[in-house]
């Protein structure tokens, strides 16, 4: 597959600022032999006006055009409704995809003959994929933003100042979870002068945790694990005792922040509303996880604040790293262009699904559907509507 030019789209979600390429970036994706068209207005969001695309060398167009004549078209969040039906043949989509959430979408996509690449899939296990890895880069900006906004509600400050005999003790925090998120969480946090705890039973993510200085908690009856799919098989059947060792440890401490998120399935429940309302009178809890099938703690959606019990601040976290488009579009337009040059590599523009960096990111191509997990979801709700 040969491609030439690339189009960036204007995001359409409500309250979406980022932009998938910021003018900073334009000449170095030049550089791989690409032409770059920017839809109108795209990066007004995160304060990329047309102008500066334009100085850098983009051309501006409209979204009709655009879809016409980009080969490979770049989002932070897939197009949608009619967007999505005047994709073509050859396309290829660069967005993150999550494609379990849009099983019928991705469909589409395959029977229209896109080529779709989900930055959030890049395979961590991989040095060379960690530079086009998006969730990654996402997931810290949201840790980070999640401690600050934990802090601006927390009744007490998180550096321990006060005299030379300790007046005030550090805050206690507790982190469940340490992927991307949550480990800029606890570095944050640590470095903010608080007192760390962290839940994590996947061991390259315990060694980190404690890298950045915070303390393990180990649960009783659950036993560390070496990976997501090692971590996902063994909290099948032990959900319950998960939930009850977070719920012990989160009353002792005044801020807990959860994201535990198994990828291609629903995060689990790790906190209910009961153990909630037990917490220390003025602390917080920030769900990572929350979203729209549910978070780490019952009953919280995204983008809400809640109050429970003695003054007990619950808050589902939504989409952090979207409410400062300015850092997230860099980082977001950094992993663009470790991609795209990953695909020209000093030729023509190329998409091999065979590749190992691209297998796991690669989520449609030539009429298929290639996402494991989300091909047997499409799978089964074929057979569970009759059709063959």
């Amino acid at each position: 597959m040969v491609a030439t030019t690339v189009g960036v789209l204007r995001e359409t979600v409500p309250g979406e600022g980022r932009v998938a390429l910021v003018p900073d970036l334009v000449p170095a994706v030049g550089r791989l032999g690409l032409k770059v068209l920017v839809e109108a207005g795209a990066g007004e969001g995160a304060w990329h006006h047309d102008a500066a695309y334009s100085a850098a060398g983009a051309e501006l167009t409209g979204r009709a055009e655009l879809l016409l004549h980009a080969d490979v078209l770049l989002g932070i969040h897939p197009p949608t409704g009619d967007s999505s039906l005047r994709l073509r043949r050859g396309q290829v989509l660069v967005t993150m995809v999550y494609p379990t959430r849009i099983a019928f979408l991705v469909r589409q996509w395959a029977d229209l003959g896109v080529t779709s690449i989900g930055l959030d899939l890049a395979p961590a296990r991989l040095p060379a994929a960690y530079p086009m890895d998006a969730a990654a880069s996402q997931g810290r900006i949201a840790g980070y933003r999640a401690v600050l906004l934990a802090a601006a509600r927390l009744g007490s400050c998180l550096p321990p100042w006060g005299t030379s005999d300790g007046l005030f003790a550090p805050v206690r925090v507790l982190v469940v979870g340490a992927g991307h998120p949550g480990l800029q969480a606890i570095d944050t946090a640590h470095r903010l002068g608080a007192l760390v705890h962290v839940v994590e039973l996947r061991g390259p993510e315990r060694a980190q945790a404690v890298a950045l200085g915070a303390e393990l908690l180990d649960l009783p009856g659950l036993h560390p694990v070496d990976d997501d799919l090692a971590l996902r098989e063994g909290l099948e059947h032990r959900r319950s005792v998960l939930r009850s060792g977070v719920a012990a440890a989160a009353v002792r401490h005044d801020l807990v922040l959860t994201v535990l998120d198994l990828p291609d399935h629903e995060p689990p429940t790790v906190l209910d509303r009961d153990t909630v309302a037990t917490m220390l009178p003025g602390s917080v809890l920030v769900d990572l996880a929350a979203g729209p099938g549910g978070g780490n703690i019952e009953g919280v959606g995204p983008d809400t604040v809640t109050l429970v019990g003695d003054g007990v601040t619950v808050i589902g976290a939504g989409d952090l790293a979207a409410g400062v488009p300015t850092t997230a579009s860099l980082a977001y337009a950094h992993n663009v262009l470790a991609l795209l040059a990953h695909l020209t590599r000093g030729g023509p523009l190329t998409v091999d699904p065979t590749d190992p960096v691209l297998d796991a990111m690669v989520v449609t191509h030539r009429g298929t559907v290639r996402h494991g997990p989300t091909a047997r979801l499409l799978a089964e709700a074929t057979a569970a509507a009759g059709l063959p």
